[in-house]
């Protein structure tokens, strides 16, 4: 059942994949508004509804564990920032990101807690990451990284920000995007080790956990699928006018990806560049587009004709697209959090001791 369910959760973000793949085919595949009704047309005439179905199993499931694989690098992904008038500038919402607010703010000592004054050792035991035993050395690492996550950052000041200044003279600290991923990899090396502890206990007792992760690569393929047929929607209702903004939005996917590019690059360049390959790729397919109906000298001033078949859309529809991949990225967003504090609170009842021995009620 747990092969089937993954299996599942990929098929479904292959399904949802169709929408931006039959929008490629209509807009630079046909030559006429027929062309797609007629590859509709000839899957109904078959009459085999196992064999389309077969068929569409096999397209949808490596489909699938593509964009599944693309979406999780492409909202990990801190590629996107640079320096600007002393402040660091930043996209805030990754799973790295939510991972690491979530766990400092989850173990952030309140100002009248006395375990705020505790010594190293009592504030790593909170982390969840302090050793059972004194002699056992991959626990003792992995506490020295909880200790070095909560004493670099107490206060949580720098987590889930998406600007921040460059330089905090309250601390002598410099801020920059070396600085807060050393953060996100320490978390992330505690988290992980919670996070393999609590599966570990099997699939009954860590059910609904279980299914905050499968929503979590449902949601996430959601939203980047919505976010490949938003742009695509942008392009073509853009193309349709004479001025500056038919190259505007493919500007902003252009210098997104040239950012993108030059940090990764620069700190990281052993990594796949998912997220590099799909800007280029989108401002690609800007290009061909805008390039294909672009205004004629013939023609008049306002907006262009019907060109090629492909039609105008309708804004309501660019709307419509927008709403719904802003959607699934706000319930990915939402479900990585709870996920993380699953998580996290999940490991600390695994391994906290009692205070005191239950005893026997006496006769």
């Amino acid at each position: 059942m747990g092969a089937f369910g993954s299996a599942f959760d990929v098929v479904v973000v292959g399904a949802l994949a169709l929408s931006w793949v039959l929008l490629v085919i209509h807009l630079f595949f046909s030559d006429n508004e027929s062309t797609l009704k007629k590859l509709l047309d000839w899957v109904r005439d078959q009459q085999q509804p196992a064999l389309a179905g077969i068929l569409l199993f096999a397209m949808a499931y490596p489909m699938g564990s593509v964009v599944s694989r693309i979406a999780q690098d492409f909202f990990d992904d801190d590629d996107l920032h640079f320096h600007a008038f002393h402040h660091l500038f930043r996209v805030g919402v990754t799973e790295s990101g939510i991972r690491t607010d979530v766990f400092c703010t989850t173990f952030k000592p309140e100002p009248s807690d006395p375990r705020s004054s505790d010594t190293p050792a009592e504030k790593t035991d909170s982390l969840g990451t302090a050793a059972s035993k004194p002699d056992s050395k991959p626990k003792d690492a992995l506490a020295k990284k909880g200790e070095k996550f909560r004493s670099t950052d107490p206060n949580c000041t720098y987590t889930g920000r998406w600007y921040m200044q460059t330089f905090d003279p309250n601390t002598n600290q410099h801020i920059s995007a070396v600085w807060i991923k050393d953060q996100q990899d320490r978390a992330g090396d505690v988290f992980h080790v919670h996070e393999a502890t609590v599966l570990l206990k099997g699939t009954d007792a860590t059910e609904k956990i279980r299914q905050f992760h499968d929503q979590i690569i449902v949601l996430r393929g959601a939203a980047f699928n919505g976010m490949l047929a938003f742009s695509l929607c942008v392009f073509w209702w853009t193309s349709s006018f004479r001025s500056v903004w038919r190259w505007s939005v493919l500007s902003v996917h252009l210098v997104l990806g040239v950012i993108a590019t030059y940090n990764h690059f620069n700190d990281h360049i052993h990594d796949p560049p998912y997220m590099e390959f799909t800007f280029f790729v989108l401002v690609a397919a800007g290009i061909c587009l805008l390039w294909q109906r672009r205004p004629r000298k013939e023609e008049a001033h306002g907006e262009l004709p019907h060109r090629n078949g492909i039609g105008e859309i309708r804004f309501v529809y660019l709307i419509l697209s927008a709403f719904l991949a802003i959607s699934a990225f706000l319930g990915w967003w939402a479900t990585q959090v709870l996920y993380d504090q699953q998580i996290i609170y999940s490991y600390k009842a695994l391994t906290e001791v009692p205070s005191e021995a239950v005893k026997p009620i006496p006769k």
